[in-house]
């Protein structure tokens, strides 16, 4: 019996890649109007200026745009409902190194290989009190799992759904080096977002749909060159260039944009 997986995988095809974007950064990133999806106690949840909550899942979302795994340490205690900048972070975990908007008084270590907070024990339960992390902006699909809006939310995934090599629970690297083998666009598939019910923690697990249609595609366009959607993958804003019309490929290991990190 074919595997529907397999069956979508097949129909994959190659798609243009879209230009690098270059980037600089410029300040701290006002996050005061962003919208975030919560994975909070195993249901999905929309958090800004109300709560709506979208229940346990399967849900269907479009990957827009996306930042490399990050490192990100919060000093202090952790108080419900209280949102906080981090102390000290890296924008990208491949880097090794604090970013360079990290004031120096609150940077850890000269590198993160040798930290005092990338050492197991460090945090709460035995784990590291400096935690991989990788953004992403994502479309909501509709009731009936079609995309049909212009809204993107910001999705801070923590280090348990962003790695994971089971095929049937991938986390975000594993799933984005599958599309990636077939040459097509994560941008271009409608992602399943569910939660394993094995984990004694929130543990968000992807997984391809279907392909969108070209009605979608468009409404995936526009909301890549939206300025705001662009902001919701960093700790800081970026200035972004325009292109060209192609739909961006989130594979790209790009400054800001790039979902598929190498030797992580």
């Amino acid at each position: 019996m074919t595997d529907p997986f397999d069956s979508l995988l097949s129909e994959l095809q190659p798609k243009v890649v879209a230009p690098v974007v270059s980037s600089n950064s410029v300040e701290l990133a006002d996050t005061s109007n962003i919208t975030r999806l919560s994975i909070n106690e195993n249901v999905f949840r929309l958090l800004g200026g109300t709560v709506e909550e979208l229940g346990d899942g399967p849900l269907k979302v479009a990957i827009v745009k996306a930042a490399p795994v990050s490192r990100v340490f919060y000093s202090g205690e952790y108080v419900h409902g209280k949102g906080k900048h981090p102390t000290c972070w890296a924008a990208d975990a491949n880097a090794g190194i604090p970013a360079k908007e990290v004031p120096t008084a609150n940077k850890q270590s000269p590198t993160c290989f040798n930290c005092p907070q990338n050492i197991k024990g460090s945090g709460h339960g035995g784990g590291r009190a400096c935690r991989f992390q990788q953004r992403i902006a994502l479309m909501l699909a509709n009731g009936e799992g079609v995309l049909d809006t212009n809204i993107a939310y910001q999705f801070a995934i923590p280090a348990t759904s962003v790695f994971g090599k089971d095929r049937k629970k991938m986390g975000l690297q594993t799933y984005a080096r599958l599309i990636d083998s077939q040459s097509a666009l994560l941008s271009s598939i409608m992602t399943e977002l569910s939660f394993d019910e094995e984990s004694d923690i929130p543990k968000v697990c992807f997984r391809p749909a279907r392909v969108l249609e070209e009605a979608e595609m468009k409404l995936v366009k526009k909301m890549q060159s939206d300025s705001h959607t662009k902001s919701l993958v960093s700790f800081i804003p970026k200035v972004y260039e325009n292109n060209g019309p192609n739909v961006d490929n989130v594979f790209d290991v790009v400054e800001g944009e790039g979902v598929y990190v190498k030797d992580l």
